[in-house]
């Protein structure tokens, strides 16, 4: 039976395109779970533009994970991006498993991430497409994201900052108040004694005169030392007989 060489050859070339797409990475997919509302990125780091936000127990399409099984190439609808695998769950014989985790029992291919074909194929007329060259130079940098902190990580201790001294204030020469003593414009103190003077007020020698008895004994126009009938005049001398009258 005669064949046409052509025919031959357009079977064989069709029969290799089906294999090649049977093996070409990312021709097969995993089916995992979403466990916790999770971010989309457009590339395997927080540092990558929001894809969309997918919900918890939604079910993605795997088609890999970068090597150590930190972030996984998903699918959710008409939404590609890269996912934290440790937000996905698997079945496996044992269980559920997470795949970051478990990424090597499962089988998940790993997979790279190429910025420039990945980002024309799945991401152009995005609004974040525009800069494009600031997350090409961010990959070039970082290809497997940037790393994390080391743990136990301590800010570095600065030293205390000095204190602030402030010069004082400059005065107009002249305006100054005149200097006052410190006991300047006080009243003065009182007397020892309770403000009384010495010796209780009391003249030395005794009570003071008049104390204890009113004045002249109680009449008035009369000296203190009064005594009885010295307020009577004196008697007049009677003349002596044939003494002229006055």
């Amino acid at each position: 039976m005669n064949q046409n060489p052509r025919a031959l050859r357009l079977l064989h070339a069709a029969g290799a395109l089906v294999i090649a797409a049977a093996w070409a990475p990312g021709a097969l997919a995993y089916t995992a779970n979403v466990m916790a509302t999770v971010n989309l990125r457009a590339g395997p780091s927080i540092e990558y533009p929001l894809v969309s936000t997918m919900p918890a127990g939604a079910a993605v399409e795997v088609f890999g994970c970068e090597e150590n099984y930190g972030w996984c190439d998903v699918q959710l609808g008409p939404d590609r991006g890269w996912v934290d695998a440790a937000y996905l769950q698997m079945g496996a014989p044992s269980g559920p498993v997470i795949v970051a985790d478990s990424g090597v029992v499962l089988g998940l291919p790993i997979v790279a991430f190429t910025f420039g074909t990945y980002w024309d194929r799945w991401y152009r007329g995005r609004p974040w497409y525009s800069r494009r060259p600031y997350y090409y130079n961010y990959w070039n940098r970082y290809p497997h994201g940037r790393p994390p902190p080391p743990p136990n990580m301590r800010p570095p201790i600065l030293p205390p900052r000095p204190p602030v001294v402030r010069p004082p204030r400059p005065r107009p020469p002249g305006n100054r108040p005149p200097y006052r003593p410190p006991d300047a414009g006080r009243p003065p103190l009182r007397p020892p004694g309770n403000g009384r003077p010495p010796g209780d007020g009391r003249p030395p020698g005794g009570k003071p005169p008049g104390i204890g008895q009113p004045p002249n004994n109680g009449r008035p126009g009369t000296p203190g030392n009064w005594r009885p009938g010295a307020d009577r005049p004196p008697p007049t001398p009677k003349p002596a007989p044939g003494s002229p009258q006055p």
